[in-house]
């Protein structure tokens, strides 16, 4: 399933085939077939169209859970203002998928988070974890569990746990993506990589400041907006 067959599904339901598909949203049958085949990700104003031209929501389109891939099309019902409204309404809830990502940028004797555009993220993620950003994967320390280059999904407000992969501010100055093990006053970050891994950093907690738990993670050609 995925986006690619949500997108085949509503072009096949509106009986099109993928020039006139395409036309409909200013682009070429090769870009559509590159849709349906995920090799690339539609951009923003391309899904928009798809939701407003088409009376989708946001959902059919991007969900693997609940988009036109995994389920008949519903009928399309009700009168043109019903309709407007509900794609007016779609493409609101699209908008509010769009998250900011930052990267790891080295910043005087330390590092920081830099803005480097927007992503698209899952709708069922992204309603279970409304306080969120995506931080972009670009060193090798955690490779075991994310490939380099990967967005990760970083909740905000999620309370660190055992276990769990954190990004994290050290002495106000340096910033990490590291598994998180906390003790009665230390803190260990440490690497999973396939890699030579880096040391284990162990911290009093006071140095520590949490910014996010890593709670999901996909490629960057996935979700990101040109």
């Amino acid at each position: 399933m995925g986006i690619g067959e949500n997108i085949r599904r509503l072009r096949r339901r509106e009986g099109l085939s993928q020039a006139a598909f395409g036309a409909q949203l200013g682009v070429t049958k090769e870009t559509v077939g590159r849709w349906e085949s995920n090799r690339t990700f539609p951009r923003r104003g391309h899904i928009e169209g798809m939701v407003a031209r088409f009376r989708v929501e946001a959902d059919d389109i991007l969900s693997e859970d609940r988009g036109l891939g995994a389920a008949p099309a519903p009928t399309a019902s009700g009168s043109r203002g019903a309709a407007a409204d509900s794609a007016l309404d779609a493409v609101t809830d699209l908008r509010a998928l769009l998250l900011p990502v930052y990267k790891i940028d080295r910043s005087g004797n330390g590092t920081t988070l830099r803005h480097a555009g927007h992503a698209y993220a899952p709708p069922d993620v992204a309603r279970r974890h409304p306080a969120s950003v995506f931080v972009r994967m670009d060193y090798r320390e955690m490779t075991r569990l994310y490939p380099v280059g990967s967005f990760l999904l970083v909740d905000q407000r999620a309370r660190a746990y055992n276990g769990c992969t954190v990004v994290a501010l050290i002495d106000n100055a340096t910033i990490v993506v590291r598994r998180y093990t906390a003790g009665n006053n230390t803190v260990v970050l440490s690497s999973w990589s396939y890699d030579a891994p880096s040391p284990d950093l162990i911290l009093d907690k006071r140095r520590v400041r949490i910014i996010g738990v890593a709670v999901f993670f996909q490629a960057s050609h996935d979700t990101e907006v040109p």
